[in-house]
């Protein structure tokens, strides 16, 4: 049957075309989805992807259309453009800046002149990049505007085989999200195109939920419909042989009955016997050349250009006048090659690729480049401009290398390294020999690295024989380079070497040395084979800082900081170092989006100085907003909660650590083993212990030899405690502090306490003497590192293992000591277990002060056990405390917790709604859930339900 739809119709696809306006009517109700058309060339997807457009429009969707070509295969995010640029450019100021507000701020870089914040943003990594692309598509929908009716949109991509790698990605990205927004997408993409096709297949019909649409060939009885209408009163057994030959796809099935109409006469059936598909391809050209020869000449102008191209630049390519060629083009659309209007387009892809193959080799090469001379001259985009010299042979141009570079460097600035490799090895006949060539070598090696390429190697030995009696940074930094790739092939001895060298070569202590220091710190410091090197070259880095002569870079001023904590110096000392890495950003420098800030306040919650660390988040935080580095945000939040969590600011740091897991749910893991301990230890301070194992199944696709899974081994020890499983336990934290000590030979209570969790464990054992031992090696080595935290925790836990009854007077000065500190977590356990040894040993009058301060502190923070354990406490001495207000903080549910904990972290209903993927709606619906079950009206009055230490 045929289905109409606007003017057109498509035989045989009324599945297809209801499958198209479901998904229409999907987005509208807005449950998005991913339709794939999948099939082999001639089949009809591009008729069925201009279907669901007219669909689109028919039922009111906002309808965003693209297509990918093969030239121009090398424009990075050139198909993701071409959908979002045309909605961008319509939009309002106003409205523009609501669409790069919040996560999509990283997708204004994108639109120069068109976006707020475009030029001024900070350069930022491809996938954040992607992941701001994303939101804008998404805020073309209005999903998340209060009091504004949602927009639907649809999606549309065709011939998705010949995307951009980077486009590609967006899209499967985009899918990902489809489902909860008023977004339908149908993406065609052709079967038999190699590796292409297959990659973006698996890249978008491996998100669900999706639908696939093959197309399937016309039946007998449709290819005799069109025999019909075709040629009425054909001979008998025609259908049946053009069927036959066709395959039934229906491009060829027109081409068949064009070629056997030439003729002017009925074909008979015995005229399509053995005809094959190429022979239809042939009857095109057969077609073409009995056209004038103006429109031959047009059309191999067309191929060349491609689809979309003006009239007139064709006219200029094919050296015709402008009314010479609208003459020809109508010649071409009335024998069914191109299709009528301008831009001139190709009736179908086949018909491109046919007349494209018949231009012989060095015409067709030439041609491309006068495609690309006329596109520079018409200033088209670089990219546009490379795409045609990639097919035009090398003449030894360094003007055509330039080119070839320069849009190298935007593909790989939008996360396309396989189109920047492609640009740059063909500008290398192009490139003048000496140090351009050399450096276009290195641009080649860098690309090659970030896209896993082993050739990378080549490239930079090549480079640097070229290099020789060049300035020393710039061997240096090719030297870098070489050590990278040695390192990514596991050659952690070459790397070391070329480091080595590296550094040599620059002068000790200059600013280009202590960057090149860093930025192989930030590698060595996390990755066991290196570590060893890496703490070498910085030690006399160390030993300089001890004198009072540090370095002055902020990078390599963070790692020192680091090591000056580790190794157990003066506190003051560690802060003052910290201080100078942090003066210059807060983030401490634009790139890494904050690891660096990381290293610096791990530092200082390893020395106890937890109200400098929660600051110097906090400026991390303002700082990664303004500059919209969405990961930058999360590494802040995380390390914000890390010093709020210490300081029993338990609902604070929840709040933070969500979102921290913003963009890990994005598929940012790296950060899942730190995300995982912290939030499981927050949830073990809550009582929460199936909460606690989630979280922990955050670090399930870390490397099981990372510093963080040995925090991760401590959190899993402390849960088994919790359920009590001791002997578990003891093997667990001591297999955490084994990883610690072994692999990366640090031994800090104030980063990892292993020694108090096992000690615990053997005392729940009753193997005391292996207790006592373990917190007796804990006191001692708090002592020698000098931290006050460390040294109240690791005293309360001598004193409760301690035999034949708890000390008294370890714990009482494990109180003392913690209370002169912010821990404030680490002094409520310390007052309920003084207070709990003194009432068991019959000092009714002694213990109550400890256990109401306890008491206090513990509802204040939300620790429930250890209130609960406090309570019984004072019930057991004949006291009858009164229950904290903590009524309706349980009744929330899942979301309503975890919206209510995103507005303690600051977020605006909008932020929140993008965080979650909801919209404002449900945001404002689950806080208004949430203030009647906790009584309240406002924000100031969602902290004070949540306990004053959330506040802080």
């Amino acid at each position: 049957m045929a289905e109409r739809v606007g003017e057109g119709s498509l035989l045989e696809r009324g599945k297809e075309v209801a499958a198209l306006r479901a998904a229409m009517e999907d987005a509208r109700a807005g449950r998005g989805s991913l339709v794939v058309v999948q099939g082999p060339p001639g089949v009809g997807k591009t008729r069925l992807c201009a279907a669901a457009a007219e669909c689109g429009r028919a039922a009111g969707l906002r309808v965003l259309e693209g297509r990918g070509r093969e030239l121009e295969r090398e424009i990075a995010l050139g198909v993701a453009l071409e959908l979002l640029t045309p909605p961008v450019t319509a939009a309002t100021p106003a409205e523009r800046a609501r669409l790069v507000h919040g996560m999509a701020a990283p997708a204004a870089p994108l639109f120069p002149g068109l976006l707020p914040g475009a030029e001024s943003a900070a350069r930022l990594e491809a996938d954040v990049m992607l992941f701001g692309l994303c939101w804008l598509a998404a805020n073309l929908t209005r999903w998340d505007m209060s009091g504004m009716e949602v927009q639907p949109m649809l999606v549309a991509v065709d011939d998705a085989q010949w995307a951009d790698e980077s486009s590609v990605r967006f899209l499967a990205m985009l899918a990902d999200r489809a489902s909860r927004l008023p977004l339908s997408m149908v993406v065609a993409v052709r079967d038999g195109e190699g590796e292409t096709d297959v990659s973006a297949l698996r890249a978008l019909t491996a998100r669900p939920p999706h639908r696939l649409l093959a197309p399937e060939p016309l039946s007998a009885a449709a290819v005799d419909r069109l025999v019909a209408e075709a040629a009425p009163g054909a001979a008998a057994g025609l259908a049946a042989a053009v069927a036959h030959a066709s395959g039934g796809n229906p491009f060829l099935v027109g081409e068949l009955l064009r070629y056997l109409q030439g003729g002017g006469t009925v074909p008979a059936a015995d005229a399509v016997a053995g005809m094959v598909p190429d022979t239809v391809i042939r009857s095109v050209l057969a077609r073409l050349a009995r056209l004038p020869k103006g429109a031959g000449r047009l059309a191999a102008s067309t191929a060349v250009l491609g689809d979309g191209t003006p009239l007139r630049r064709a006219a200029a390519h094919a050296g015709l006048e402008l009314p010479a060629a609208e003459l020809a083009a109508d010649a071409l659309a009335g024998a069914h090659l191109l299709r009528p209007g301008d831009p001139l387009a190709f009736a179908h892809p086949l018909v491109a690729a046919a007349v494209h193959a018949d231009l012989p080799a060095f015409a067709r090469a030439r041609a491309h480049r006068s495609a690309a001379d006329l596109l520079a001259a018409d200033g088209e985009g670089v990219e546009k401009v490379a795409g045609h010299l990639l097919a035009a042979r090398p003449e030894g141009d360094p003007a055509v290398a330039g080119v070839l570079r320069e849009a190298a460097r935007r593909a790989l600035r939008r996360g396309d390294p396989a189109a920047a490799i492609r640009l740059l090895r063909r500008a290398l006949p192009d490139e003048a020999p000496g140090e351009r060539r050399s450096e276009l070598l290195l641009e080649l090696a860098r690309a090659q690295v970030i896209a896993g390429d082993v050739a990378g190697h080549a490239s930079v030995t090549e480079a640097l024989a070229l290099l020789d009696g060049a300035p020393p940074d710039v061997r240096s930094k090719a030297l870098n380079l070489l050590a990278q790739i040695r390192h990514a092939r596991g050659d952690f001895s070459g790397a070391a070497k070329e480091h080595d060298a590296a550094l040599g070569l620059l002068e000790p202590g200059s600013a280009k040395w202590q960057d090149a220091l860093a930025g192989y710190l930030m590698v060595a410091t996390f990755h066991p084979p290196l570590r060893g090197d890496g703490e070498r070259r910085i030690a006399p880095v160390l030993r300089e800082a001890r004198l009072g002569r540090p370095p002055d870079r902020p990078g390599l001023l963070a790692h020192v900081a680091l090591r000056l904590a580790l190794a157990g110096d003066p506190v003051p000392e560690v802060r003052r170092t910290a201080a100078l890495a942090l003066a210059r950003d807060p983030l401490v420098g634009t790139g890494g989006h904050g690891a660096l800030l990381g290293v610096v306040v791990h530092s200082l919650v390893i020395v106890g100085e937890l109200a400098d660390a929660e600051a110097a988040a906090d400026a991390a935080l303002s700082a990664a907003a303004g500059r919209g580095d969405v990961l930058a945000y999360a590494s802040a939040s995380f390390h914000r909660a890390l010093a709020r969590y210490h300081q029993g600011g338990l609902t604070a740091a929840l709040a933070d650590v969500e979102a921290a897991r913003v963009p890990y749910a994005e598929g940012w893991i790296s950060a899942g083993g730190w995300i995982g301990f912290l939030l499981a230890r927050l949830h073990l301070e809550q009582g929460d212990a199936a909460a606690a194992e989630e979280a922990l199944h955050l670090a399930d696709r870390r490397p099981p030899d990372g510093m963080d899974m040995a925090l991760v081994l401590d959190s899993r020890a402390r849960l088994a405690l919790l359920r009590g499983e001791p002997a578990v336990a003891l093997d667990t934290a001591r297999a955490a502090g084994r990883q610690l000590q072994q692999i990366y030979e640090i031994d800090h209570p104030g980063l990892l306490p292993w020694r108090t969790t096992a000690a615990l464990a053997a005392h729940h054992l009753g193997d005391h003497r292996t207790a006592q031992g373990l917190a007796g090696q804990e006191v001692d080595r708090a002592r020698a590192v000098g931290v006050p935290q460390a040294v109240g925790a690791a005293l309360r836990v001598a004193g409760l293992v301690a035999r034949p009854r708890p000390d008294i007077d370890l714990l009482a000065e494990a109180a003392r000591t913690l209370q002169q500190t912010p821990a404030a977590l680490e002094q409520a356990r310390a007052l309920v277990d003084l207070g709990a040894a003194l009432r068991r040993a019959g000092r009714r009058n002694d213990c109550l002060q400890p256990l109401r301060q306890g008491l206090e502190l513990a509802d204040r923070m939300r620790a429930r056990p250890l209130a609960e354990r406090a309570r019984a406490e004072l019930h057991a001495a004949g006291v009858r405390p009164r229950r904290a207000a903590v009524a309706g903080i349980e009744a929330l549910t899942p979301a309503e917790r975890r919206v209510a904990l995103l507005a303690l972290h600051g977020h605006s209903n909008g932020q929140i709604a993008q965080a979650l993927f909801v919209t404002i709606k449900t945001v404002e619906t689950h806080l208004a859930r949430a203030y009647r079950k906790l009584a309240i009206s406002n924000r100031r009055q969602l902290q004070q339900a949540f306990g004053a230490a959330a506040a802080r």
